[in-house]
């Protein structure tokens, strides 16, 4: 489960950290009470921190969300 590890900086399950300014993140937050925010880091391995109703709810992680978004992406062409 990812966690949050204090107010701009989030750990995903395979272990890597994404660290934002604090702007970011309460921009982020107060945008996703209305609608979901998906804020990517810059990191070569891009990991995207997902925001609803302003909280974090998950991190999509490049490692281990690779298969699903290739059949995700299948599943819609078919």
């Amino acid at each position: 489960m990812p966690k949050e590890i204090d107010f701009s900086s989030y750990e995903c399950d395979c272990g890597h950290q994404s660290h934002f300014f604090a702007n970011t993140i309460k921009e982020a937050k107060a945008i996703s009470q209305k609608r979901t925010v998906r804020l990517g880091d810059s990191e070569a391995d891009e990991h995207t921190i997902v925001f609803e109703h302003g909280k974090m709810v998950d991190i999509l992680c490049p490692k281990t969300d690779s298969q699903r978004r290739f059949q995700r992406k299948r599943a819609r062409r078919g």
